[in-house]
């Protein structure tokens, strides 16, 4: 595996993604490497967009990056992850395909992204970012899940020793 220089670590802002911004951190120390944050403002999410009360020039768009790297920062301050020097991208349009795009454009050696956790129909109707970043990008991802929505499933030697042992005899009926 080659050792990664360049972390990407996506952010949208919310208490998930500050996990992901935490091992980046940790990786990033642990491998010397450089990390860049990337927010990507979704413009078709936007209500304003969906009303059509946004004015599409680049004033308001060097407004809104100005006004989302200052949220950035304020939520590295405010959660003490300044421990590594982090450069901050934003970027507008699809996050997944943003995402990957940059990945390529700073040559990312991996992206650490944290999931959301969503099932069902939120999940179809919403999609995945992750997954699709996952499927798309060119250096290996790292998705984490947030620790509130995991789910533990208390596993014993007997269940692996029972799971090895039906492996080998189906194996062997197949064989």
């Amino acid at each position: 595996m080659k050792t990664p220089k360049k972390i990407l670590i996506p952010t949208d802002l919310s208490r998930f993604s500050l996990e992901a911004v935490m091992f980046g951190q940790e990786f990033a120390e642990l491998f010397d490497a450089e990390l860049t944050l990337v927010y990507v403002d979704d413009v078709h999410n936007r209500m304003e967009v969906m009303v059509g009360a946004l004015a599409a020039d680049q004033g308001s768009e060097m407004s809104r990056r100005r006004e989302l790297i200052e949220r950035i920062q304020h939520l590295l301050l405010n959660n003490n992850l300044t421990r590594h020097s982090v450069r901050i991208e934003v970027r507008f349009g699809s996050p997944a395909h943003e995402i990957v795009h940059t990945a390529g454009e700073i040559h990312a050696d991996l992206i650490v992204m944290s999931t959301h956790g969503r099932t069902g129909l939120r999940h179809v109707l919403l999609g995945s970012v992750a997954e699709k970043v996952v499927r798309y990008a060119r250096c290996p991802v790292l998705t984490l899940k947030p620790e509130e929505i995991r789910e533990y499933i208390p596993i014993t030697e007997d269940d692996i020793a029972c799971s090895l042992h039906f492996t080998g005899a189906r194996e062997e009926t197949h064989s």
